[in-house]
């Protein structure tokens, strides 16, 4: 099978930007091959492969340093055995509909034990209706599960940030997005997913340019996930 250029690209990225891991440690690097940080790293359970499925967030657009600091990569470092594998099949504006097509026979192939989904910004922007994003998910999350993916964590939409200036648009996308959560959380329950509850913690951390995430709001997500993932040992 000939991978999409978008999701080879996100493989690329994933692997140029890998952190070097030691024991009980890793060690981020900037471009300039000067270290930035040391991250404590606290291995939970067996090895595992981890794929993370989304769009642009999950690349870790608005992020300082994307590669290093998505939230997935987050997640990787700090929750998972530092004997595992990590990869990303995520690309930039991707919708569930496209994920189905594109990202589900990547994931499938890599064979992996644990599976992050968040998908909602590109279907929110093309204004697909809910059940239709329902389905989408839904065929998405039957997928991974016909493919033998043992854990598979789903997260919902956070709310957006209030805006007084246009409270009408506010609550329209207010709605739409309680809409999706709703979707999520049936389609979670139906297919045996675990939910990740983005939307309890309210308004996530924005970069400067007010939409895309922060390097703390990547932090926040991968905080959130880790706590559904260490509910039950790997």
């Amino acid at each position: 099978m000939t991978w999409p250029r978008a999701a080879r690209r996100a493989l690329v990225a994933v692997l140029a930007g890998a952190a070097l891991v030691g024991a009980g440690r890793v060690v981020l690097y900037r471009p300039d091959g000067a270290p930035t940080t040391t991250i404590p790293v606290t291995p939970i359970g067996a090895p595992v492969t981890y794929v993370a499925i989304g769009g642009g967030e999950t690349l870790g657009l608005g992020a300082r340093h994307p590669i290093a600091e998505a939230w997935p990569q987050v997640l990787f470092r700090t929750s998972l055995p530092v004997q595992s594998v990590f990869f990303s099949v995520a690309s930039d504006g991707a919708t569930t509909a496209q994920a189905v097509e594109d990202q589900l026979p990547l994931a499938i192939q890599l064979n992996p034990t644990v599976v992050t989904v968040w998908l909602s910004t590109a279907d929110l922007a093309h204004r697909v209706p809910a059940p239709e994003y329902e389905a989408n998910l839904r065929a998405l999350l039957r997928g991974l599960r016909a493919g033998g993916v043992a854990r598979v964590l789903v997260a919902n939409v956070p709310p957006p940030e209030p805006n007084p200036t246009e409270p009408v648009l506010t609550r329209e996308l207010g709605g739409r997005i309680d809409a999706y959560n709703a979707a999520v959380a049936r389609v979670v329950a139906a297919e045996g997913a675990e939910l990740v509850d983005l939307h309890a913690g309210g308004p996530l951390s924005t970069s400067d340019d007010g939409i895309h995430l922060s390097t703390a709001g990547h932090v926040e997500i991968a905080r959130t996930f880790a706590t559904v993932l260490e509910r039950t040992p790997l």
